[in-house]
């Protein structure tokens, strides 16, 4: 929480010193919007400040602890850095057996959790929903948001001890067809969405010549329309077996906390009605609303749903867990069959090459999915997933706006198949070849652009940095986001950054992949020359401003040449 903390002080603070517009000034929480989240994130930083010291105190790392203990000797991320740095400091006080206040409060704390572990005396709290806007704020229009539920500072610790303390008690019981929120490791790495992709690849070419069919299916609301008594009733399953496999593991206050984080928050009587007035009005979204399945699809499981208990919390540390728990079902019923079956979260894939057995895999996946009372998006099938013009030309427009479809055919377009799956964020074509997928794409596009629009909105009123300063704190941003924090004297170093570049690690050059990167470096120098041309007609002060050292931000910053160039390079 500390790291996050700091990393989002730091972007905040980057704006600030551009400018002094009150507006941008993070130190007065006025100015950040009148709502409970303000009084939220004060109480945070708060319990925060009161048991860790504070950032000028941290022990700075040596060379060698900078880096990883790995062959190619790569950097440790910004933010391993700063925990590392964090955790040095606090053994350091441990050994001297300082007497600070905020030592001796991050002392207590982990007695009072000790002891609240032991008693089993320990219930959460209500949490706050924040409304997370799903694109743009729109005026004079409906504003859909996300229900995000935010824990109190001791809650959230509480619920993440919980979660890593259930996911590996459970994680030998979920399937190898499941890569979301998952312990299990492979080549000393925890499953991602990437070791999805490389088996999905793997199949393909194990099955290269032969036809191949393929289902896509996506949840509508997941989270909101989960049952509380189905993820009880399967979590009672698991706590039964995983007690007879540890006898001498006491479950007790995970089974409370378990339970408690389910009976504090449902989506049905939970969530602020459209009505709500005063709630919108505070988190300054009009015409807001929370998004929820409608009741013809409700009644196909409820005959009335207002006496149960239905949706979880979005944001919360177990509900991944939970998610993994409940469609383990899914997840062995399709090893009944000959295909290749992925889920990440409540995303999955079926690929075979027998259509008949993708089918049959399908309706048994849709009947457990009924089971579950859950509620898929709607299937659309080869001919649904085409268009004809007068001229009987064919347009595969409905193809991309399927969320579930199949089965379909993927192969060459010219024989009336589908040449593109799409799964966590990249698309596959029939020869194997990987390009990010259209969703992703445009967020990144989008990303860039609200980067480079909230620093010209800061500095157009009050700048007090010279245009370069402006002008480089936004191509580092940039570059930052997009490939890591990479400089002259370090860009062929491998990047471990939170960064664009290492959520897409798997793509190569093909035509489809070089088409979309060109596109993010050309749009960055579009965006980034832009702001120097409008940074112009702000700046005004009267200060002396020394020749600043001119920075080519080309080829070494690049999309390309990080992604995909060096890519050449890398080992098989």
């Amino acid at each position: 929480m500390r790291i996050k903390l700091a990393r989002n002080r730091s972007k905040k603070h980057s704006l600030h010193l551009l400018t002094s517009n009150p507006g941008y000034n993070y130190h007065n929480r006025k100015s950040q919007g009148g709502s409970e989240l303000i009084m939220y994130q004060a109480n945070l930083i708060q319990e925060l400040n009161n048991i860790l010291p504070p950032r000028k105190k941290w022990v700075s790392l040596g060379e060698k602890s900078r880096r990883k203990n790995s062959s190619n000797n790569e950097f440790l991320t910004s933010n391993d850095k700063n925990f590392y740095s964090l955790l040095k400091t606090i053994k350091l006080y441990e050994r001297n057996k300082s007497q600070d206040s905020w030592f001796l409060n991050l002392k207590s704390l982990i007695t009072e959790i000790q002891n609240t572990v032991s008693e089993n005396n320990y219930r959460l709290s209500k949490p706050i929903l924040f409304p997370e806007l799903k694109g743009s704020l729109l005026l004079n229009k409906d504003n859909e948001c996300r229900p995000i539920c935010l824990f109190s500072f001791k809650d959230r610790i509480i619920l993440s001890l919980t979660n890593k303390f259930l996911t590996q008690l459970f994680d030998d019981k979920f399937q190898d067809s499941s890569y979301a929120f998952r312990v299990k490791k492979r080549e000393k790495s925890i499953i991602s969405h990437h070791h999805c992709i490389e088996d999905i690849l793997e199949y393909k070419k194990n099955n290269n010549g032969k036809k191949l069919f393929v289902v896509e299916c996506d949840m509508m609301k997941f989270f909101d329309t989960i049952s509380h008594e189905i993820v009880k009733s399967k979590f009672n399953d698991l706590i039964i077996l995983s007690q007879k496999q540890f006898p001498e593991i006491n479950l007790n206050f995970a089974k409370t906390i378990f339970n408690d984080y389910l009976d504090i928050y449902c989506f049905n009587y939970d969530c602020p009605k459209k009505t709500d007035n005063h709630y919108w009005n505070s988190y300054r979204i009009p015409n807001g609303f929370f998004g929820w399945i409608g009741n013809n699809d409700l009644s196909k499981h409820y005959d009335d749903f207002t006496k149960h208990r239905i949706g979880i919390p979005q944001g919360g540390a177990l509900s991944g867990l939970i998610a993994n728990i409940v469609l383990n079902d899914t997840d062995i019923q399709m090893k009944n069959y000959d295909i290749f079956y992925s889920r990440f979260c409540d995303d999955m894939i079926i690929i075979g090459n027998s259509v008949k057995e993708c089918c049959k895999s399908k309706d048994q996946y849709m009947a457990t999915l009924n089971e579950l009372k859950l509620f898929p998006h709607p299937f659309k099938d080869d001919l649904q997933l085409i268009n004809f013009d007068s001229d009987d030309n064919i347009y595969y427009n409905e193809f991309w706006k399927g969320k579930s479809k199949g089965p379909f055919q993927w192969g060459e377009v010219e024989n009336l198949n589908f040449p593109w799956i799409g799964f966590v964020g990249y698309e596959i074509n029939y020869n194997g070849e990987i390009r990010i997928r259209k969703k992703s794409f445009k967020k990144e596009l989008k990303k860039q652009k609200v980067i480079v629009t909230e620093i010209k909105n800061a500095v157009a009123v009050g700048m007090r940095k010279p245009k370069g300063t402006v002008t480089e704190s936004a191509i580092n941003r940039l570059i930052g986001m997009s490939v890591g924090r990479v400089g002259i004297e370090n860009f062929e170093e491998v990047s471990t950054d939170l960064c664009w570049k290492n959520g897409f690690r798997l793509l190569t050059i093909n035509k489809h992949s070089l088409r979309q990167i060109k596109q993010f470096d050309r749009n960055r120098s579009k965006e980034y020359y832009k702001l120097l041309k409008d940074v112009k007609k702000v700046e005004d002060l009267n200060i002396d401003i020394p020749e600043r050292e001119t920075i080519k931000y080309n080829k070494p910053f690049s999309y390309y040449y990080q992604i995909l160039e060096r890519s050449k390079n890398k080992p098989n």
